[in-house]
């Protein structure tokens, strides 16, 4: 594999500087955004380790998974935040420069096969390490069982009972900490193998309503799968497809308020002022999400908790989108009738042929991992994890996870700011306390 002829496991050490030794939670797009923030802006030497319970780095787009198209368009998928066009700029340089489809604009509203989308994160990731000979990398394939805070760092534990010990660890699993997408994708196909084998096959249901679900639910169709599908979706209604929004949208200037009523009235009017002016009802939602953001620094904990467990999941359904294609096509599949919604249910009792395709980064499993009261756990624009408003030393979390904890916007272009900034952080916060050694 690609990654595996990349990833350099001895590197030179400058002497008389100290080695960070970090670990990266995680091995999705988010974990490989994390890792390439530190080759990029890390200036000291380090050991990093990439560990994931299932998929080596990159193996997110492997198979199926792989010709599902991204969720986000060209646009909001660079990795590096000072050029936001890097990904159109690799997909013109690689793919149209004097092709078949030469003639486009631009990249910019392309959603492309998830492969093409990890084969850019990999050649980025190739070039940082290039150009780092300090830095080691190695990859780890375990499922972690707990992270504990120790007096020179924070020690790792992993389900076979090994541990490992780290002077920094960032949590960048996305969706996987409870619900696993290879999981998902394995469970769908041997399910329709075996029902269509079957001379009276009960329905499939496939649990979810996001991205994952309309690509596991569009692949078996087109893998041939004819027989009755049910959706059991929470929202009962399909992923919100993107719009051509209005850029450049602002709001006023948010409140200093400590109650989540206000700042939703806030919210509220401000929307309605820019719905006057025009502008699309995604527009407004991407708006709102950007000053829900600057809210969230005033609201005490139990407010914060408040918008977690009622309002969390209905701002998520309308911040994440699918391309327009992918949507038309999911409408057309219910239309025939062999596709219908139903109520939500617990994949895990709910037999074999419930397939568990959610997509809800969950903050519960992450205070598990930590062994902390989820109630008590909130993050701030640096990937710094607190509880009870105490910061847990040596510890960043990215990407979906950190966004179950607050507000969006859910996308990855925040992913990457999120891993950026995180990284400054460690290297102020970190290299102080190795240095101390």
């Amino acid at each position: 594999m690609f990654f595996e002829r990349a990833v350099r496991e001895e590197g030179a050490r400058p002497a008389g500087l100290p080695v960070m030794r970090i670990a990266v939670i995680g091995a999705g797009p988010s974990g490989l955004a994390t890792t390439i923030a530190l080759m990029r802006r890390f200036h000291r030497p380090f050991e990093a380790w990439l560990i994931d319970a299932e998929d080596a780095p990159g193996a997110f787009a492997d198979g199926a998974a792989g010709r599902a198209l991204t969720t986000e368009p060209a646009r909001d998928l660079s990795v590096v935040p000072d050029r936001p066009e890097d990904f159109c700029d690799w997909l013109k340089t690689g793919l149209f420069s004097g092709g078949a489809v030469a003639a486009l604009r631009g990249a910019q509203d392309l959603h492309v096969p998830r492969s093409l989308f990890r084969d850019y994160v990999m050649a980025r990731f190739a070039e940082a390490l290039a150009l780092r000979r300090d830095v080691r990398i190695r990859t780890f394939r375990g499922a972690v069982r707990h992270i504990g805070l120790r007096a020179e760092g924070l020690r790792i534990g992993f389900r076979d009972g090994e541990y490992a010990d780290f002077d920094h660890v960032v949590v960048a699993t996305g969706f996987g900490i409870a619900q696993r997408e290879a999981a998902s994708w394995r469970a769908a196909r041997a399910a329709a193998e075996r029902l269509s084998q079957a001379e009276a096959p009960p329905p499939l249901t496939l649990v979810g309503n996001g991205p994952r679900l309309a690509a596991i639910l569009l692949d078996l169709r087109a893998g041939g799968y004819a027989g009755e599908i049910r959706v059991a979706a929470a929202a009962g209604r399909l992923p919100q497809p993107h719009g051509r929004g209005e850029g450049g949208m602002t709001l006023g200037v948010p409140p200093a308020t400590r109650s989540l009523k206000d700042a939703f009235h806030y919210i509220r009017r401000e929307c309605s002022a820019a719905e006057a002016q025009g502008g699309g009802w995604q527009s407004v939602v991407d708006a709102a999400s950007a000053r829900l953001s600057v809210v969230w620094r005033h609201l005490p904990q139990a407010e914060r908790n408040h918008y977690r467990r009622h309002l969390l999941g209905l701002h998520r359904h309308f911040s994440i989108r699918i391309a327009r294609d992918i949507h038309r096509r999911l409408a057309g599949e219910f239309e025939t009738g062999r596709t219908r919604f139903v109520p939500p249910c617990d994949p895990k009792s709910s037999g074999e042929n419930t397939i568990d395709c959610r997509e809800t980064p969950s903050a519960r499993a992450l205070a598990g991992l930590l062994g902390r009261d989820a109630a008590a756990l909130t993050v701030d624009e640096c990937g710094r994890l607190a509880s009870h408003e105490a910061v847990l030393g040596g510890l960043s979390v990215v990407g979906a996870v950190a966004s179950s904890l607050r507000p969006g916007p859910f996308t990855f272009a925040e992913t990457v700011r999120q891993a950026y900034r995180a990284v400054l952080d460690i290297q102020t916060q970190g290299l102080a306390r190795v240095s101390q050694r």
